[in-house]
């Protein structure tokens, strides 16, 4: 937990240098292959890779959090599934990269828990 905190922070921080342009799926899929790296050798990870997985980690589930009500989304989703289900879709949609990454991160929660029909 404190070094998701930690993540978050730093990914806070860096939040000035993202002024640049705005956040597309080219980014998105950045910052996920960073967290992917701190998660499988957190001990050797360099720093700009904990600022961009912190990024990922709060771009994703703020964006999951804010379309609870308008995607059908499991009542107790994990963070870290939001996590997985966008970053594997981001991969296996390199054509749709150039999209703003909101868009890609509605696109994947609702491929991946569609609305059931009654």
């Amino acid at each position: 937990m404190n070094r998701i905190l930690a993540l978050l922070m730093l990914a806070f921080y860096a939040l000035p240098s993202q002024a640049e342009g705005y956040l597309d799926g080219n980014r998105l899929l950045a910052r996920y292959e960073a967290k992917k790296r701190m998660v499988q050798d957190a001990a050797s990870g360099l720093a700009s890779d904990a600022i961009d997985a912190g990024f990922y980690i709060g771009y994703v589930q703020g964006a999951a959090e804010a379309l609870t009500n308008s995607l059908c989304l499991p009542g107790k989703l994990p963070a870290s599934s939001a996590e997985e289900v966008v970053g594997k879709y981001l991969q296996s949609h390199p054509k749709k990269l150039n999209e703003p990454a909101s868009f890609l991160v509605r696109d994947a929660l609702s491929e991946a828990y569609p609305c059931s029909k009654k």
